[in-house]
């Protein structure tokens, strides 16, 4: 008697975890079932918004789902990473992730989650690059010139903007602070309009800035374009100097990617996965990406993962390297 109970036990079990199992498989064929969200962490128009926009158009034509974008900019891209988080890890809610994921951790002000491991990342997009740019009247013309000119002057007299405490941007204007050995003022503004606005009406002598917005400004000599901050040259400013050619070691990466919350199924990760490799393949999206200064960049789940770790450590270091203190 006992036997058959146990019997009837490792069946009822058994069938149990058959139909769990069947019932997992089922909702990743059947995903998704309804439109999902993007949520991005900056104003609408740049190159992170344009970015999500894009994508949420060609894989949703490939899902047949709409996806929406879910605006949430401020705090340099906190607060929308914070929602992201906190979301349900279903697959319906996509992050459209920035370096912010890597430098949040150094911030003074600690999270409620850990931001490297609250996300499974999908792929990397592209990687973009930052110009570093002054005002006409200041009297450089090259990162060399700027090093020279920057050691003569008083202290905190040079200043750069950046869009908020711990953005790429401000790290990129730190970075070459602590590697030249120049102290310049850092001044926030909201976004990069306002940033570019600043540096052309001589508020700040230097900016680092995104490319597409920039580019019309160096045509007409509104700014000048001393280096980008990647480790190679720009296609879409390929006279303009990298950074490391002068400063040797300076390099300041920006990535986009997609993320979901990390308890999201890896089945519905993978899924996701391929539809990224079917629209990053296209012409179409290359050719667009590269209009906005984005170099296409697929990559899998986990080499996404080893780059965020990798940048991570990269922030760690100069954080304490610098001892800045990031609210």
């Amino acid at each position: 008697m006992l036997a058959s109970i146990r019997h009837l036990l490792v069946l009822a079990v058994a069938s149990g975890l058959l139909a769990a199992g069947g019932a997992r498989a089922q909702d990743v064929r059947e995903f998704p079932a309804r439109p999902l969200r993007i949520i991005t962490g900056y104003l609408p128009g740049g190159v992170s918004d344009t970015i999500a926009r894009l994508m949420a158009e060609k894989i949703g034509e490939r899902i047949g789902q709409r996806i929406v974008i879910d605006g949430r900019p401020g705090a340099g891209g906190t607060l929308a990473m914070e929602l992201a988080a906190h979301a349900s890890p279903d697959g319906y809610t996509i992050f459209m992730a920035q370096p912010v994921i890597t430098i949040s951790p150094t911030f003074k002000r600690k999270f409620s989650f850990d931001p490297v491991r609250a996300f499974a990342p999908i792929s990397v997009v592209g990687m973009g690059t930052t110009i570093m740019v002054v005002n006409p009247a200041t009297p450089v013309a090259s990162v060399k010139e700027l090093i020279a000119y920057g050691r003569s002057q008083p202290p905190g007299s040079l200043r750069y903007g950046h869009s908020g405490q711990g953005s790429t941007n401000h790290l990129a204007g730190e970075l070459f602070a602590f590697m030249t050995g120049i102290r310049f003022t850092p001044v926030p503004y909201k976004g990069a309009a306002a940033n570019i606005l600043a540096v052309l009406q001589g508020e700040i002598q230097i900016a680092f800035l995104p490319e597409l917005p920039t580019i019309p400004h160096l045509k007409s000599g509104r700014l000048k374009a001393l280096g980008v901050t990647g480790l190679k040259r720009s296609g879409a400013v390929p006279e303009v100097p990298a950074i490391a050619e002068t400063l040797k070691g300076y390099e300041v990466p920006v990535w986009y990617g997609l993320m979901v919350p990390a308890k999201t199924s890896q089945a519905i990760v993978q899924k996701l996965n391929r539809e990224m490799k079917a629209v990053l393949e296209t012409p179409e999206v290359v050719k667009r990406l590269a209009g906005q200064g984005i170099e296409v960049q697929y990559t899998t789940s986990a080499e996404f993962a080893k780059l965020i770790d990798e940048d991570a450590k990269r922030w760690a270091k100069l954080v304490k390297d610098t001892n800045l203190v990031l609210e």
